[in-house]
């Protein structure tokens, strides 16, 4: 990253760190603002970190959008009003700095009046229902899948194909890798991943595996991997970081979701699914999961 040079890079070492000032805000993140989803994806969006009155604050640059922002101040927010507006001033000046404007991108939406502390800086706020998480209370995710639909296509993909499931290790890195190549990759060509390669999120994911603390499983056919699942946790939210399954194998979503469940979310109370990027085919197939309401990533950009 070109500038902001006072600002640490972000590093598996950084985890510890980050879950001491999360651990004081009132509720889960924003699924890009998950640890786990910064490191992953910390080769397309740089990210970058610094203490600021008592606030982990990070600055990104998205080599793919061309686009530097920051995320917003992490850190206690009940009556903390001046010190968090003391936080966010203390980046609008890094950014002033260097010659740039600034927006603090992926900012949930109990933080909002707390950049209203700012009364002397007009700002905009917006959001973009393309990249808002799909919000499930734990319940209703798995009244969902208890659904007699879903419960149908699960046993019939259990009866036809008796599969074997384990949970994932961090010496998988070659079977996540294969399955992402061979059934995700596969089907698209590299620009489709407008975001960055799933195979380096993959990669990045499972060599920080045990230290960032994932969740997971893999399904197997005969002997031959055909999806996995990654599941991470916040407060009292799980998040589904990353799944890949065998396309046309109907009943192996079904199968994959009840298995993460099963496994890893019985001390949840939310389950974050993420967004649809836009795409029909995910929005129709999130939206089928069960009742959820989408939670808004606020983009919260300083005019003045």
């Amino acid at each position: 990253m070109n500038g902001f040079e006072s600002f640490e890079p972000l590093t598996l070492d950084t985890k510890t760190l980050y879950d001491r000032y999360t651990g004081l805000l009132p509720g889960a993140l924003a699924s890009p603002l998950y640890f786990q989803s910064l490191y992953a994806w910390n080769f397309t969006s740089i990210n970058r970190y610094k203490i600021f009155d008592e606030y982990l604050c990070f600055v990104a640059e998205d080599r793919m959008e061309g686009e530097t922002f920051a995320l917003p101040p992490l850190g206690a927010l009940d009556g903390a009003e001046r010190s968090f507006a003391s936080a966010v001033r203390a980046v609008l000046r890094s950014f002033a700095s260097e010659g740039l404007p600034c927006a603090f991108h992926e900012t949930p939406g109990f933080m909002l009046p707390y950049f209203a502390f700012l009364d002397d800086r007009e700002s905009e706020v917006r959001h973009d229902r393309d990249w808002s998480d799909y919000l499930f209370t734990r319940d209703d995710f798995i009244e969902g899948l208890q659904k007699s639909s879903t419960r149908e296509l699960r046993r019939g993909f259990e009866r036809k194909l008796r599969p074997h499931i384990r949970e994932i290790a961090s010496s998988d890195k070659d079977v996540l890798h294969a399955v992402t190549r061979d059934f995700f990759c596969g089907k698209r060509e590299c620009a489709d991943c407008f975001c960055g390669c799933e195979l380096e999120v993959v990669s990045r994911m499972m060599a920080g595996w045990d230290s960032l603390d994932m969740k997971g499983v893999v399904v197997e056919i005969e002997g031959e991997a055909i999806a996995f699942g990654s599941v991470c946790f916040q407060k009292d939210t799980m998040l589904f970081l990353s799944k890949k399954v065998r396309r046309g194998t109907r009943g192996l979503n079904e199968y994959l979701n009840a298995a993460l469940m099963d496994r890893f979310g019985g001390e949840c109370k939310y389950v974050n699914y993420s967004d649809d990027m836009g795409s029909e085919g995910l929005r129709a197939y999130k939206s089928r999961l069960g009742r959820h309401v989408l939670e808004p990533r606020y983009v919260v950009r300083f005019v003045s």
